[in-house]
């Protein structure tokens, strides 16, 4: 059975599994795994480009312009959150991580747009570091979530 995508009610994250009480096979997770968390927003958009299908070898144009639109959603949302904060590190890594969005070319991507555009979400799991760290609180680590995602690894990830 595939699994279903849903909206999390509280953090808004992009979940790909049967929520609960809707045909939930035994093996579903019910609740947000992103639940509690500080800043659970951003980190479920930053997770669900970094278990995006567009980092798959065999990932469709489609696929590719769905992430580009998703970092554009995940940049407005982690330069909003960091608006009231005062941490030049992390404004520093949010104007990169926009440099690498800008510098891309939406109508044809090429392998030089899929590293930029790993670049930029790079630069963006910086930042959520940055506002973790402030609070005083342990960096995200995406894998800590790997299994609410449909993602065995990280395809091409040290190619680059």
């Amino acid at each position: 059975m595939q699994a279903t995508i849903f909206r999390c009610p509280n953090c808004g994250a992009e979940l790909r599994f049967a929520p609960p009480g809707v045909g939930a096979s035994a093996g579903a997770r019910p609740g947000c795994p992103y639940d509690g968390l500080s800043y659970a927003e951003l980190r479920a958009g930053h997770d669900a480009l970094y278990f995006g299908a567009w980092r798959k070898i065999e990932a469709s144009p489609f696929e590719v312009h769905r992430a580009y639109r998703q970092l554009q959603r995940h940049l407005d949302a982690t330069a909003k959150a960091l608006a009231a904060e005062d941490l030049p590190a992390a404004r520093r890594d949010l104007a990169l991580a926009m440099e690498a969005y800008h510098g891309m070319a939406p109508a044809d991507f090429s392998g030089n747009d899929l590293r930029l555009l790993d670049n930029a979400l790079s630069y963006l799991h910086r930042v959520i570091d940055d506002l973790l760290h402030e609070k005083g609180l342990p960096p995200h680590s995406p894998m800590d979530f790997a299994e609410w995602y449909d993602a065995v690894e990280i395809p091409f990830r040290d190619a680059w």
